[in-house]
């Protein structure tokens, strides 16, 4: 006869929140914890560093490569507000629980846009998106969140709180953005983020079908060695379709569309600003690389060259490769996920990092801003 766990006598999750987890292949925590302000998270991680107890901080959960079995989860959904937003300055300043959808819209309204932004999940919070694992170097210009983040607030270990400030940059101390950016929580906990945002420019986006892997590559890599830089990008290989949003005042949008007719490749359909908001509103709703995707314990994400997809080639003709998308590309980084019906074993000289969506690293890698801890559970 099975014991009683503690876990069901300290702090019962109801049905939707063991849902939450289910729906994410995450290990239920031990405790839930929510708090509502920026010193209320500051305290928990304080008492939890002072208890050594494990716990780690959960947005949408979207990204989220740790155990969380007996650990505190400490949720930032209520740490959802828009702190400040200057259309003089292109900033938007919120904290780390604000959902990516709900930042978008907020920024929309008042005339700026995040669109120069690659496509990422809608529910997934900024904070989140931030320190997610993202691994290669800095890449300006491409569309990544973590390049666009100015500025940022993070609490680590008791008493100790992180505030990078938008300007005076030399007044404001070491950049030391990067321990939390990308981070996955070890150094601390990011609670308040600034972006670069940006006035609405003309845009399009450009369809083109028919494309199988190999010809959407060689199209990207000339588009982009002709420095036209696109606001984002999509391809499916079941579908073999090719989205590119472009963005630029309304004469340059138009010279780089009739370039890439004339020299490259006519699109086999135009769509304006309204109808392209919609498509990346409907693409992110959809978004493949997240744990909630229909396949994503069928999934694996992957960082690598553009070489590494041609020789050999990873594309549907590969066995038990199901589906890959890409959505971002850079000669020397392209960011694609490949759905597989069997594990994935394809030998890649090119790879920067690849990892299974739904993938639960060890419970050593769960205490983020205080790893003493661990020696204390001993």
């Amino acid at each position: 006869m099975m014991e009683p766990s503690g876990r069901e006598h300290e702090s019962p999750l109801s049905a939707p929140r063991q849902h939450f987890y289910q729906a994410r292949a995450l290990t239920e925590p031990l405790e839930e914890r929510i708090p509502a302000t920026r010193g209320e998270l500051a305290a928990m991680v304080d008492e939890l560093h002072a208890r050594g107890r494990p716990a780690l901080v959960v947005g949408d959960g979207q990204h989220l490569r740790h155990d969380l079995g007996g650990a505190v989860a400490l949720r930032t959904e209520r740490l959802d507000q828009l702190l400040n937003l200057s259309r003089e300055n292109g900033l938007v300043s919120a904290q780390a629980g604000i959902r990516w959808r709900d930042l978008q819209d907020a920024v929309e309204a008042e005339g700026l846009t995040l669109s120069h932004y690659a496509l990422m999940p809608s529910t997934a919070t900024l904070g989140g998106l931030l320190a997610r694992f993202r691994p290669g170097p800095k890449t300006l210009g491409q569309g990544a969140i973590r390049d666009g983040c100015v500025a940022l607030a993070a609490r680590g270990a008791p008493g100790r709180s992180y505030d990078y400030l938008v300007a005076p940059r030399k007044a404001s101390g070491p950049d030391l953005r990067y321990l939390f950016i990308g981070g996955e929580g070890h150094h601390g906990v990011i609670t308040e983020a600034t972006l670069v945002a940006r006035r609405q420019l003309d845009a399009e986006l450009l369809i083109f079908e028919g494309l199988p892997l190999s010809e959407a590559l060689t199209l990207l890599d000339a588009i982009y060695r002709a420095q036209i830089r696109w606001q984002w990008v999509y391809y499916s290989a079941g579908a073999k379709r090719l989205q590119l949003a472009l963005g630029a005042p309304g004469q340059l949008l138009r010279t780089q569309v009739r370039w890439i007719e004339a020299h490259l490749r006519a699109p086999d359909a135009h769509l304006d600003l309204d109808a392209l908001r919609a498509r990346r509103r409907w693409l992110e709703d959809r978004h493949p690389a997240r744990r909630t995707h229909a396949r994503a314990r069928q999934a694996s994400a992957i960082w690598c060259t553009a070489a590494a997809l041609q020789t050999p080639p990873l594309d549907l003709s590969t066995p038990d490769i199901d589906e890959l998308t890409l959505t971002s590309f850079a000669p020397d980084r392209v960011e694609l996920v490949v759905e597989h019906g069997a594990p994935l074993d394809v030998p890649m000289p090119g790879v920067i990092a690849r990892w299974p969506l739904c993938q639960t690293l060890p419970p050593r890698s769960r205490v983020p801003f205080a790893p003493e801890a661990a020696d204390a559970r001993r």
